[in-house]
């Protein structure tokens, strides 16, 4: 593993730890509203998402609304890798670091357009992301199409100036937080658009 992407985790997983409940309450709260305003996700018929862990942007009522709406949810599994269609309430085990997932069902590949709401451990303009460390959502990518956005969900504390890259690390195209949308693809200049700054 790379020494300086380690160190960066460890640093950026305890300020998050550190977070107190209210607080991981009202971000979630803020980045949902804005979700819930984004075209790339008000459009799409496939929505992946995540079991929140470790006081990551919570998703307990995205995972709701995204049911509910009547779209397609996907949450990931670890073993064998692949994407579980799946609705609240039904089982789920946990997984490879301790991260719920899917207690049944067969991998299959979401309908398009879709979005792909990503946890965050760090986060920069151009795109990179620093995640939970098993490379998980690298591998997922790699076999599914380019079609799909990918959204990290994060704190604005979590953005770093530069974040080492390999290869095979995958990008973002866009990051909300509690305070904003990022464009982190091309070189949109930052405007409003219903209430939100668009960057």
């Amino acid at each position: 593993m790379n020494v300086e992407k380690r160190a960066i985790r460890q640093r950026l997983r305890e300020q998050r730890r550190a977070l107190s409940a209210q607080t991981v309450e009202v971000v979630g709260r803020a980045v949902h509203e804005q979700l819930l305003r984004f075209p790339p996700y008000t459009t799409a018929v496939s929505v992946i998402a995540y079991i929140a862990h470790e006081n990551e942007v919570p998703t307990a009522g995205l995972l709701d609304e995204a049911a509910c709406s009547g779209r397609s949810l996907f949450l990931p599994r670890s073993i064998p890798i692949g994407l579980v269609r799946w609705r609240p309430g039904e089982p789920l085990t946990v997984g490879c670091g301790g991260v719920c997932e899917p207690a049944q069902g067969v991998a299959t590949r979401p309908e398009l357009p879709a979005v792909a709401l990503l946890p965050v451990v760090g986060w920069e303009m151009r795109g990179g992301r620093l995640g939970r460390g098993g490379g998980f959502y690298d591998r997922l990518f790699a076999e599914l199409t380019a079609e799909i956005t990918r959204v990290g969900l994060a704190y604005e504390f979590q953005e770093c100036p530069e974040l080492p890259r390999d290869p095979w690390d995958i990008s973002l195209d866009y990051v909300i937080t509690e305070r904003r949308i990022v464009r982190c693809v091309g070189s949109a200049p930052s405007l409003q658009k219903g209430g939100l700054q668009w960057i």
